[in-house]
């Protein structure tokens, strides 16, 4: 009606096979190599919502709002002179194998909430810092990377890229500090191996 997209749902049964992280990497990459997308979606942004959420940030030290800010503007920088390795387009913006479920026996993708066009390295990183921050068997990201076709640790700008990343798990936990200390302990890790570069320090799932 009137050249709008018009979408139907349908509800997802679950069940199993239970998915992978080779099927997210197989799904990432059908996502990137489809047409596209009808409709217009925003452009990759990454760190809005973590100045969002900085603005809004209550029972925060005013130390740890100051660094994360510095870290937004100094990273914001570094993001206009990345050089990317692969095509942009549409991204799903939160791709992790929580985003995952079963339906009929297929698995599916889900959750496009942060859909956008931006650099497809977006959507590989998740993966990677699982290895890197929760522990997670190094052969599942090889698995991962060899399915998808493109290992984003090898690429000279996932430095800067994994910073922006892990800022934005950092305020999304920072909205939650006091709900419980334990909330509020992992907050204040994070806090402090992003101000030490500590990119090996193991942080926990929430």
């Amino acid at each position: 009606m009137d050249d709008r997209p018009v979408t139907f749902w349908r509800t997802v049964t679950g069940g199993d096979p239970a998915p992978t992280h080779v099927d997210l990497a197989r799904l990432l990459a059908a996502f990137h190599h489809a047409p596209d997308c009808p409709c217009e979606l925003a452009r990759f942004d990454p760190l809005r919502p973590s100045e969002s959420r900085l603005r809004k940030a209550e029972g925060v030290e005013p130390e740890d709002r100051d660094f994360l800010d510095g870290r937004c503007a100094a990273l914001n920088d570094q993001l206009q002179h990345l050089t990317f390795a692969l095509p942009p387009g549409p991204i799903h913006g939160d791709a992790h194998t929580s985003n995952l479920l079963t339906d009929r026996g297929q698995v599916v993708l889900l959750d496009f909430e942060s859909a956008a066009i931006g650099p497809r390295e977006w959507d590989l990183l998740p993966t990677a810092i699982g290895v890197e921050r929760y522990g997670r068997p190094e052969q599942q990201y090889r698995e991962f990377a060899d399915t998808y076709g493109f290992d984003v640790r090898a690429w000279p700008g996932y430095p800067v890229l994994r910073e922006v990343r892990e800022l934005t798990m950092t305020t999304w936990i920072m909205q939650n500090i006091g709900e419980s200390t334990a909330i509020a302990a992992e907050f204040a890790l994070r806090v402090q191996s992003l101000r030490e570069r500590d990119f090996a320090r193991a942080w926990h799932l929430f």
